[in-house]
């Protein structure tokens, strides 16, 4: 099913003509690269993200504990939170290779992707030739009440105005669609990986529900994960932040916490299995990262 695209400009709806989308409010023009719509100029530079990291990317998240674990409790929550799932249109918003997208698609759930490096948009494809792709930018996206559910997983802390991006996440939700979304938590676990990935801040609890609460949301749940592993991920991220050597701005492959060794990771996975069967019955009260489900509110009174 093709969606209702807006101008991410004037916000007034466009029509796909000649192979591009046409603005006729206010003359813009977004042309369709690979068979992608471009909301996005491509002479952009950004500095969220290393582009070229996502061949490394591509091959490490198939078996990293972490983006493992990450997808399977992501799944886990949507079903057990969103009633007839399976009718509702997703969007995930920063979808890049697409590990998420496409471990969601297989289960069942109607997802499209957006992402704003076609690099990542070309991997996504690899996986996946069935589901609608944008090239888009989550300051201003083509959309207006179009989806259920909109998925942001580790994408708004590389975003510097986030109050925006979650308003324009607010406008694109249909009148209570839900957002579910993943950040890195405690900003006192600020280190060289997340000057290398192209992080901006980290989020505690309190932070990340004002910022939602202020955007049209009300939370639904809020749980740390990664509570197993965080006495040993912050001892890391503690040593290496002390270590003068390490305080500069690295690629993702060097970084300790992307490396996967196999009877390690193995252990990880199996830790991250059982957070996820425990985040069914509370909300664990620390960890290096936050899951968040929000309601957008279905009207301004509510």
């Amino acid at each position: 099913m093709q969606q209702v695209l807006h101008c991410p400009h004037c916000k007034n709806t466009i029509q796909k003509a000649n192979g591009r989308y046409l603005c006729k409010y206010c003359d813009r023009t977004y042309p369709i690269l690979e068979d992608i719509p471009c909301f996005v100029d491509q002479n952009r530079t950004f500095d969220g993200f290393d582009a070229s990291s996502f061949a490394f990317l591509f091959k490490m998240e198939q078996r990293h504990f972490w983006h493992t674990g990450r997808k399977k409790i992501i799944l886990d929550v949507l079903r057990r939170n969103i009633a007839n799932l399976t009718e509702c249109r997703m969007l995930e918003i920063g979808c890049g290779n697409g590990n998420i997208l496409t471990y969601l698609e297989a289960n069942g759930i109607d997802i499209e992707g957006g992402d704003i490096f076609i690099e990542g948009l070309r991997f996504c494809r690899r996986r996946s030739n069935s589901t609608n792709l944008y090239l888009l930018d989550i300051l201003s996206l083509p959309f207006r009440n179009n989806f259920e559910i909109i998925g942001i997983f580790d994408v708004l802390e590389h975003i510097e105005n986030d109050m925006d991006a979650l308003s324009e996440i607010n406008m694109s939700l249909k009148p209570g669609g839900n957002l579910i979304l993943t950040v890195p938590a405690y900003q006192l676990l600020w280190s060289p990986f997340d000057e290398g990935v192209g992080h901006k801040r980290r989020y505690g609890l309190k932070d990340i529900r004002a910022k939602l609460e202020s955007s049209g949301f009300v939370v639904k749940k809020i749980s740390f994960y990664v509570f197993f592993l965080f006495p040993i991920i912050a001892a890391i991220r503690l040593i290496t932040k002390a270590l003068p050597v390490n305080n500069k701005k690295r690629k993702i492959e060097t970084v300790i916490e992307a490396n996967t060794i196999p009877v390690i990771n193995s252990i990880f996975s199996a830790l991250l299995k059982l957070e996820m069967i425990l985040m069914r019955y509370t909300n664990l009260p620390f960890g290096s990262s936050l899951l968040v489900l929000a309601e957008k509110k279905k009207n301004l009174g509510t």
